[in-house]
């Protein structure tokens, strides 16, 4: 469990990354607070804005289905790293937009259905970011399916998307997020973060051991 130093420069950590892959189908907000990002004041969108940033509002632009017949431009998710044993443990998430996805991993009033396999196995050795890049491949149906009998959420979405798009990406080619180039070393990392080794994933601490 982090705790005082350790888990500001986490924080601090997280938030780098996040800003590191912003792009044409991501974007983000960050905030200190739940009533900040609910008013959407005192947002910290550059990399320096230090420890304490635990809330934030991603910015989707993938479109995606909200019914059989109707797909949004845009999709946002809040999320809340303050939780207990981060970032053992993975974070919180809430679905923000007035729509909910017409999918098996999104339901209103229900965090993000992200599987146990992304974040739990890894024992914190994940980046925040990694979170972002699943939930773009959620909106755009492009993952690793999870076998027969599979419903999720909504089968019925399921059974729409197999005959519709026959299993395949609604958007082919869509340009993801992806994680700065700075941790996998290939350029050097902001002041504070050593990166050691490029295969591995940032660990608690901040460097990839």
């Amino acid at each position: 469990m982090l705790t005082g130093q350790s888990l500001a420069e986490r924080q601090e950590f997280d938030l780098r990354v996040l800003h590191g892959m912003r792009c044409e189908t991501f974007d983000f907000e960050g905030y200190r607070t739940i009533a900040d990002l609910q008013a959407r004041r005192r947002a910290s969108h550059g990399p320096d804005a230090g420890a304490g940033v635990t809330r934030y509002r991603w910015t989707f632009r993938i479109p995606t289905h909200v019914s059989r017949d109707k797909l949004v431009p845009v999709t946002e998710i809040g999320v809340s790293t303050d939780v207990a044993d981060y970032p053992r443990m993975p974070p919180q998430t809430w679905i923000i937009s007035n729509h909910v996805p017409w999918s098996p991993h999104f339901r209103k009033g229900a965090p993000v259905c992200i599987g146990d396999e992304l974040w739990k196995p890894t024992g914190g050795h994940i980046t925040l970011g990694e979170l972002a890049i699943n939930i773009a491949h959620l909106l755009n149906w492009d993952e690793k399916g999870r076998g027969p009998g599979y419903v999720g959420w909504n089968g019925a979405a399921i059974d729409y998307h197999q005959s519709h798009y026959g299993g395949r990406p609604i958007n082919p080619g869509l340009r993801y997020p992806v994680l700065p180039e700075w941790l996998s070393g290939d350029q050097p990392g902001p002041a504070g973060f050593e990166v050691r080794d490029r295969t591995r994933r940032a660990e608690p601490g901040f460097q990839v051991l």
